[in-house]
């Protein structure tokens, strides 16, 4: 079941990089049952019943990720999430950020990291965070998100206007004002032996 806002997207004069990308969230966006508890649900054509499915999977999948994140190697953390979520069948925008993450460190990258999306008061400078995370990457000086929930990769400012149309359509309360940033997330670095190591026992997930 795919539960992705996929936009319509033309490659006709794409960078060859950005049809990569997209193919990277694209394939990771289809492979687990996903949402995210922070949608209006009316709005995002989503029985109710689906988001209360998901609640008890979600809290498995954070209670797994919070117990291994600072005790186990980075390869027991991965390898153990990924178990689970193939298990439970279900993903939020983290867990697949976890997924894009790694296919983009098996492909070399630049500056990978994981962001959270943020609106910005540019009045007041407040910062209003949204518990939504995103994969950044560098490609010749210029950023690049993706966004396996969503189901897009494009360039930064790129992917702002597609939030700002998103977000005021399916988030309760945004506030339109804001201007959109990213903000550096935590995330658990991997080691390229252990990345090896783990993509040849995931090779169809992550390779």
């Amino acid at each position: 079941m795919n539960n992705s806002i996929s936009p319509k997207i033309n490659f006709t004069g794409r960078a060859s990089i950005i049809k990569e990308a997209d193919q990277i969230c694209r394939k990771v966006n289809t492979q687990f049952p996903h949402s995210s508890p922070y949608l209006d649900w009316n709005k995002y054509h989503q029985p109710i019943d689906h988001y209360q499915a998901f609640i008890p999977l979600w809290k498995n999948l954070d209670e797994i990720r919070n117990a291994t994140l600072y005790t186990d190697t980075a390869y027991d953390y991965y390898d153990v999430l990924i178990q689970k979520m193939q298990k439970l069948k279900c993903a939020n925008c983290d867990d697949l950020c976890d997924i894009v993450y790694l296919k983009c460190k098996n492909k070399n990258y630049e500056n990978v990291r994981f962001v959270q999306l943020a609106g910005v008061n540019p009045v007041t400078n407040k910062k209003v965070m949204y518990d939504h995370i995103a994969i950044e990457f560098t490609h010749n000086g210029k950023k690049i998100l993706i966004d396996p929930l969503f189901g897009f990769a494009d360039f930064l400012p790129n992917c702002f206007l597609k939030y700002k149309n998103m977000f005021k359509f399916l988030i309760n309360g945004f506030e339109e004002k804001l201007k959109l940033d990213v903000f550096q997330s935590d995330e658990v670095k991997i080691h390229p032996d252990d990345l090896k190591y783990l993509t040849r026992k995931h090779k169809d997930l992550i390779g």
